[in-house]
């Protein structure tokens, strides 16, 4: 295991932050919407990681959507960290890393139900919590098309999120 970096949090004109120019992340405007709700109701609560680049800049690895929150928002600074502690092949597996492991789990969507049921004062449609059920086990399964008759059909559940399909 590699040590601990020693990871400060300092304040940086908004400015001056360079957007990472392949960064593979999309960030629509409806997410850029919520991160601006977020920090208009939370605060800017999560530094943008960043690093020096050729230039000496600060260029950002992740948090390319809170700055262009903060932008929308007219606030100008940002909570940062460094990241000097990478190398530059780090760096570009790092941003791919931090952006895909939020997208590797979801929610236990009863426990969400009765987190969200505890928030009254919040309109959490603001920040893309809508019409949050947990799924129909029913709805989770669909019938395997083209089998012919006397065939066991293959279970296929399909993803209560996407609507992709996975055939079992």
């Amino acid at each position: 295991m590699r040590p601990m970096p020693q990871l400060e949090i300092v304040e940086l004109p908004v400015s001056e932050l360079v957007e990472y120019p392949n960064n593979a992340k999309e960030h629509p405007l409806e997410q850029v919407d919520q991160i601006a709700n977020s920090i208009q109701e939370f605060g800017n609560c999560d530094p943008i990681g960043v690093w020096h680049n050729e230039q000496g800049e600060p260029e950002i690895v992740e948090g390319h959507g809170r700055l262009m929150a903060l932008r929308k928002l007219g606030i100008e600074t940002a909570p940062v960290i460094f990241l000097d502690h990478l190398t530059d092949e780090q760096r570009r597996a790092y941003a791919l890393v931090h952006n895909k492991l939020t997208m590797n789990s979801d929610f236990d969507f009863e426990l969400l139900q009765n987190e969200l049921d505890m928030v009254t004062s919040i309109d959490m449609e603001d920040f893309g919590f809508i019409n949050v059920e947990m799924p129909d086990i029913d709805d989770l399964f669909v019938d395997a098309e083209g089998q012919e008759d006397g065939l066991e059909k293959p279970k296929i559940i399909k993803c209560p999120h996407c609507g992709e399909t996975i055939e079992l």
